[in-house]
């Protein structure tokens, strides 16, 4: 399971990085590819936190007054990955390895990734919605 969600981590890198591959640099699509994981890793951040304000009853991680520290973790998230991916090496070498693998197996990582980012975006709008319904939030539009 465990190699799994690796492998799935550095799909995810993978395909980032290659979505634009022709017209950008190579330091940019490092950039864009960790930055691809970064939003998915923080929809599930900011799900999970709403949960746990709805679970203790009280807003205090998702707030006004959080603002910053929620960007901050973002951040930090994104160097996280960078350096895992990139200064590492971890998710380069993944990526120039990709096209070796079976067919079969690419198959199934790209739609294990398609999979997991449909159920991520799920998951954080059925979390913003409980959180909007439990703390009585009207939206503006």
């Amino acid at each position: 399971m465990i190699r799994f969600l690796k492998e799935l981590y550095f799909a995810e890198f993978t395909s980032y990085f290659r979505v634009n591959k022709k017209w950008f640099s190579r330091g940019w699509n490092l950039g864009q590819g960790c930055a691809g994981v970064t939003i998915f890793m923080c929809l599930i951040l900011v799900g999970i936190s709403g949960w746990i304000d709805i679970l203790v009853g009280k807003r205090f991680l998702i707030s006004d007054a959080y603002q910053l520290q929620g960007w901050s973790v973002s951040f930090a998230v994104y160097w996280f990955n960078y350096y895992v991916l990139v200064i590492r090496g971890h998710g380069i070498r993944f990526e120039q390895e990709f096209n070796h693998l079976k067919k079969s197996k690419q198959t199934f990582l790209r739609v294990s990734c398609w999979v997991m980012e449909i159920f991520t975006a799920a998951f954080f709008i059925c979390s913003v919605k409980a959180y909007w319904n439990f703390f009585h939030i009207i939206p503006k539009h």
